[in-house]
């Protein structure tokens, strides 16, 4: 056997050295999501083992959304692309027409979340009817435990692109899921004080919420968002709201206020701001953001 010098050894780690710093690291996955409470919890479930980013910049509303040749290069690069479905469709039409080969996450489409509508509100979902919404409305994130059902499949769609790390993904998923289910416990016994409260929103958000938490949505201001209602609609909402002696009309964060104010002003009720999509200080984190508006209802409503 022969013994290397001092000198020999010392180079031949010199070597190994630079072998190691010019090989490239394995490449994290890249993530794109469309919407910020996704963003959030898909990063939660990546972890260090992806790089999440997010098209949509806190403030915006998915509803008017105008992507850029940047956030189009976002998705020739992505590995995994996460939508919520409906209310995001431009994601998809970005995927389509930038060629980008990555697959596509649509949270409406899944079977879990669309047995989970079924299970808990029976009464708001229809049919499945395909198309973009499949018959339901789209907000399901402001849910927890429709959410919950959701990460298993958030979790196996990041294994399916980075399977080195899927042992991971699945338990953060699950550690998630508890978490969840947690903050459910949490906010129904804080908003048990609201139960049968009337609740008018502006925007057509809530009504998993409401149903979750036991809130008495009267009417929705805005059905169709980005569409002035009818004067007819308004006229009738209007009495709907006197009629059920509601106290408070709630905008929305990334709504422009002026017509909220208008509508509250004629009902002769109060106006609070709600966020459904959070991304800013003191609501940065999906469970941050459910507990915010959670805040905001009782101090509103109570």
């Amino acid at each position: 056997m022969r013994i290397r010098s001092r000198q020999g050894v010392s180079s031949l780690l010199a070597t190994c050295l630079a072998v190691f710093l010019l090989t490239p690291a394995a490449a994290r996955p890249n993530v794109v999501v469309s919407i910020h409470p996704l963003y959030d919890l898909v990063r939660q479930i990546a972890g260090d083992d992806a790089d999440v980013v997010r098209l949509l910049a806190p403030g915006a509303s998915p509803h008017t959304f105008d992507p850029t040749p940047r956030d189009v290069a976002r998705i020739v690069a992505a590995d995994l692309v996460v939508m919520n479905g409906g209310l995001d469709l431009w994601l998809r039409n970005l995927v389509e027409a930038s060629g980008a080969r990555a697959p596509v996450l649509e949270l409406i489409g899944l079977e879990a979340v669309r047995g989970a509508l079924r299970e808990s509100f029976p009464d708001l979902v229809t049919a499945d009817a395909g198309g973009a919404s499949y018959g339901f409305n789209p907000h399901v994130w402001l849910d927890p435990l429709v959410m919950a059902a959701a990460l298993p499949d958030l979790a196996r769609a990041l294994a399916d692109v980075d399977a080195a790390a899927a042992d991971r993904y699945l338990a953060r998923a699950e550690a998630l899921v508890a978490d969840l289910e947690a903050l459910h416990r949490e906010l129904a016994a804080g908003l048990a004080p609201l139960a049968g409260v009337a609740f008018v929103p502006f925007h057509d958000a809530w009504p998993y919420f409401a149903a979750r938490y036991g809130l008495d949505l009267v009417v929705e201001i805005e059905p169709f968002p980005g569409r002035e209602p009818s004067p007819a609609y308004l006229r009738t909402a209007l009495g709907l709201i006197r009629d059920s002696g509601a106290r408070v009309i709630f905008g929305e964060a990334q709504l422009e206020r002026r017509p909220a104010e208008v509508v509250a002003a004629e009902a002769g009720v109060a106006l609070a701001i709600l966020d459904p999509l959070g991304g800013v200080p003191e609501r940065d984190g999906y469970q941050e953001l459910l507990r915010w508006n959670a805040a905001v209802l009782l101090e509103s409503l109570r």
